[in-house]
This record gives C-alpha cells, structure tokens and sequence, in this order.
C-alpha cells in the first residue's frame, strides 16, 4: 500500500489528496512500528493540508505517534501548536486527553493532574494522583553506601536478590582467591587478583547498586502510571 500511495504523489503531486495521501503513509508506516518514517509522513501531511481543521487532524496523530515512539516534549509541542488554532471543543478534549497520557508516561503527575483538571473531577483519578506522587522511592546514595560496604547489598536493598547475591558471591571468590595468594606469599599473583579482577568487580558494585535503584524506580513509577491510564480508560472514550 506505502508503494501505490509514494506512486499516486509523484504523478499527482498538486492534487488535493496529496495530504490524505501522505497521512495515510504515516498510519502504515505506524503501524510497522516504523516510527521515523511514520513521523515524517505526518509532517508531509501537514505541509500539504488544506485547512486548518485538516491540518489539526494530522498534527493530533503526529503527536500520537510521537507519544508512541516515546518522543513526549515534541509531542506536547505538536498540541499546544494545535491549541493555539483555537480548536472545538471536541478537539481541544482530544488535546487534553493526549497531553495528559504523555505527562503520565513521563512520571509528571502535578503536571498530568493539572491538565486533567480541565477533562475531569474524577474522584478515583485524584487518588491515584496522590498515590503516585508519594511513591515510596529507593536511595542511590544508601544503595551505593550499602554496597560498598558489603558487595551485593546494595541490589539487596532494592530487592533484587540475585542480583545481589551474585555480587556477593563473586566479589567473596575473588577476596579469597587474592587474600589466599598474600598468605601463600605469592605477592605478584595476589597483587593482580587484588589490582586487576578484584578491584575492577568491586568497583563496579556502586554503578550496579545505582543501576538497581533506577530500574526498581522506574517500576513503581510505571505501575502507578499504568494505573492512571486504567482509570482514565474506564471513564473517557480515548481519541
């Protein structure tokens, strides 16, 4: 289909459906996951829109695609441009819908509540506000401390326990193995084991902490988003 569509604009390219036609691209090429190419067939549909209704048609799908390819602050971009045409009122809820669910996958609650606040008074909806702005969240500084102290615990911290448990064992081995070769007196051996492996593991357990602490993070915020947007499906009709 993306071929017959390229072919119909290169032989007909002042005819009125050209723009159609380009948005018509940009749903294929979405629907790939081809998000670059989607992206720049929505712009092409813009360019080459009629009006201002048309136009808005296709910069509200951009935005949808950028929300989808993860490109948030262009796509909160893309519908304040639209709201500043002064849509309806059907278009300015559909706004308002897409730039709340992009603040949302952002973790910007106040933000998302804030925009909500126009859309909606749903009670249930401000509870999980409230619950999402008062995550509990883990410290990468502690878990770092943690893990310098003693290797591992730090992913322990963060409840990641094979992780932790790795880290653990691992940095244990290699302590033996360079402590055994200073008793053995094999002080070349022990200060390799020491210098280059030991050293290079234990080391790298205040990254891994910090590593845990955000992907632990980054879950609970996560639940709490996808929380929201269970809410909000079950009280407005998404655009």
């Amino acid at each position: 289909a993306i071929t017959e569509y390229k072919r119909f604009i290169f032989f007909h390219p002042d005819d009125s459906r050209v723009a159609k036609t380009y948005y018509k691209i940009g749903l294929a090429y979405r629907a790939q996951g081809l998000w670059q190419e989607a992206i720049i067939a929505m712009r092409n549909a813009m360019f080459h829109a009629t009006n201002d209704d048309e136009k808005s048609e296709y910069q509200i799908n951009l935005a949808v695609t950028l929300i989808a390819s993860k490109n948030y602050d262009l796509a909160q971009l893309e519908l304040i441009k639209v709201m500043l045409r002064d849509p309806n009122v059907a278009l300015d809820k559909r706004i308002l819908f897409l730039r709340a669910v992009a603040y949302i996958y952002q973790f910007q609650w106040e933000e998302a509540r804030e925009v909500l606040q126009e859309y909606t008074d749903d009670d249930k909806l401000d509870i999980l506000f409230n619950k999402a702005t008062n995550l509990p969240q883990k410290s990468t500084t502690t878990a770092k401390v943690l893990s310098t102290i003693i290797p591992g615990t730090g992913q322990f911290y963060t409840g990641d326990w094979r992780g932790g448990l790795n880290a653990f064992v691992l940095n244990s081995l290699l302590g033996y193995v360079a402590v055994d070769a200073v008793l053995d007196q094999h002080y070349a051996d022990a200060a390799f084991w020491m210098f280059f492996i030991f050293n290079r593991y234990y080391q790298g357990n205040s990254y891994r902490a910090e590593n845990a602490v955000k992907i632990y993070n980054n879950k609970v915020s996560q639940r709490a988003a996808n929380d929201i947007l269970d809410r909000l499906q079950e009280i407005v009709v998404p655009p």
